[in-house]
């Protein structure tokens, strides 16, 4: 539905200004993180708080990406009138959303622009090298406002994909040279649903698209979601980005798949709190890594093309500890996080082998998340993490909060830190690269699976555990849902992409085995034991968690 641009506008700014008021009141409350090296005030840009409803309730209003390492792209919702636009489908939600490139240490505007949106789902993803995709219901497209800067058409848009489906999710690898899209079939929801056509953002989950947990299960079908995979490629030198179809599958709901351009993760159940990952290249080509031991399925996420972190409980059925692997079969590190939340949500820089993971940290027991209190959330909790050590670099605190995330970015480098705090963007200067750290991001670099153009076909045993409460969730936005892929038909996925591939059937997953001595499992269901570098000398898993390496 349109928003009457008048009312809501005014309604809207005096929750924003409550908000701000809020904040500023609220924020000595707080423990206080070390002081940013740049502040870029944002009033005089036209940016103006956002209501607690939108931003608690996962809605994607502001954005803030590096673009390089001395330019910042913001996104934000603005007040001005929406023209009336014949025949708008009355479930719509309208939007005007500016963009601005920022020169940074100076704060400079150098181009801006504006979009119409018509939902509150996530419409922007950083590429990397200075391009971004753009999603405006379901077309995508990219710009690269540096590269275009001087030709006077800073945010020229290159068509990209077009669909007739609904886009239900957009994911890519943390290089985003391997781009994943989700879709369901284009039947229109209800116009008194009050919901909108959902987008998962990149690090999974849908706490973006308004859409309630029941009114998702309602439309979810057996063969509801066509999933085509691309590998990207973006030529040096101009603004292009090219996809190449790559493969195609189905599953029963969205769901986050923890995937590289060269393969991905299977999750296996050892029994009794054991899990053991393994990694498929789409070469079939199949590496065990380390054990991994959680009361609850533990979550992976790819950070860089050969290192990844995941998820799991100890105890219980809250994902409180994280751990970091690497493809040679090694548990890294592992902590525990303190501080019940949710919504986490996470940034890379691959390059410099560090990454930031956002939480929203929440005071007791939210209950419905389709309708949150603020009074239950504490701050936006960030820490940036060096991949190899589990060395936190930066602990800050942001408000308000957006429960979508994207309100903070990692420049390409790795050395600068920004964030989006009340009305203006803090800036902080990382520590350099140790001779160790260097040594270590080498050899991630040359320990990835080598480039391949196989075709991305996902086996029977990838499977995602279906979500439970947000509350409880792993870092996903929300967990990823049951990804178990279906025999089934769709229709066309796209009218302007490349050609989709033929379809894969990985068939059906198998149902998790249940818990056996060791004896009398098969070799690969066997409790994988500790990898060497857990020497007599070293700290075992089980031992208490540190920020240093194990």
């Amino acid at each position: 539905m349109s928003v009457p641009a008048k009312n809501r506008a005014s309604v809207q700014f005096r929750h924003g200004l409550a908000l701000l008021l809020l904040s500023l009141i609220t924020a000595p409350l707080f423990s206080k993180g070390p002081d940013p090296a740049i502040r870029i005030p944002l009033e005089s840009m036209g940016f103006l708080p956002i209501s607690p409803q939108f931003l608690l309730a996962g809605s994607s209003m502001y954005t803030l990406h590096f673009v390089d390492d001395k330019h910042l792209l913001i996104t934000f919702t603005s007040r001005r009138l929406l023209k009336r636009i014949p025949n708008d489908p009355p479930e719509d939600r309208d939007r005007n959303v500016d963009a601005v490139l920022i020169e940074v240490p100076s704060g400079r505007v150098l181009a801006r622009t504006g979009w119409r949106l018509h939902d509150h789902g996530q419409y922007l993803w950083s590429l990397g090298n200075g391009r971004f995709l753009l999603r405006i219901q379901e077309t995508l497209t990219t710009f690269a406002p540096l590269a275009n800067l001087t030709t006077g058409q800073p945010f020229l848009e290159r068509p990209l994909i077009t669909t007739d489906r609904r886009i239900a999710g957009i994911l890519f690898s943390p290089d985003a040279d391997l781009l994943i899209i989700e879709t369901l079939s284009s039947s229109p929801l209800p116009s008194d649903s009050g919901t909108v056509s959902p987008i998962r953002s990149m690090f999974g989950g849908n706490p973006a698209s308004g859409q309630s947990s029941s009114d998702q299960q309602q439309e979810n079908g057996p063969n509801a979601v066509q999933i085509n995979f691309f590998r990207v490629s973006m030529p040096v030198g101009n603004d292009e980005v090219r996809l190449r179809a790559a493969g195609e599958s189905h599953a029963r709901v969205p769901g986050r798949i923890p995937t590289t351009a060269a393969g991905y993760l299977a999750v296996l159940d050892q029994g009794r709190d054991h899990w053991a990952f393994d990694f498929n290249t789409y070469g079939g080509k199949v590496s065990e890594l380390s054990p991994f031991d959680s009361s609850c399925r533990p979550s992976p996420l790819f950070v860089t093309r050969s290192e990844f972190i995941a998820f799991g409980c100890h105890g219980g059925h809250t994902p409180q500890t994280i751990g970091a692997f690497n493809l040679k079969g090694e548990e890294m590190w592992e902590q525990s996080l303190s501080d019940s939340y949710v919504a986490p949500s996470a940034v890379f820089a691959p390059a410099t082998g560090r990454f930031a993971l956002s939480r929203l940290i929440t005071h007791g027991s939210i209950g419905d998340m389709d309708l949150p209190l603020p009074e239950f959330f504490g701050p936006q909790s960030i820490i940036v993490y060096q991949v190899d050590s589990g060395k936190q670099l930066l602990r800050v605190e942001s408000l308000p909060v957006q429960r979508a995330g994207q309100n903070f970015s990692l420049s390409p480098d790795g050395m600068s830190f920004a964030v989006l705090h009340i009305n203006e963007i803090d800036i902080y200067s990382l520590p350099p690269l140790t001779p160790k750290d260097q040594a270590a991001v080498k050899e991630a670099q040359t320990m990835g699976p080598k480039e391949t153009e196989a075709p991305v076909s996902l086996s029977r045993s990838v499977t995602v555990s279906p979500s439970p409460s947000e509350a409880a969730a792993p870092p996903a936005g929300s967990p990823p849902p049951g990804l178990a892929s279906n025999q089934a038909n769709t229709g066309n996925a796209s009218n302007s992409t490349p050609p989709n591939p033929a379809a894969q059937d990985p068939g059906a997953p198998p149902a998790d085995p249940p818990p056996a001595d060791n004896a009398a499992a098969p070799p690969s269901q066997q409790n994988r034991k500790p990898p060497s570098l857990f020497s007599p000398e070293a700290p075992h898993p089980d031992a208490p968690p540190s920020a240093s390496p194990k």
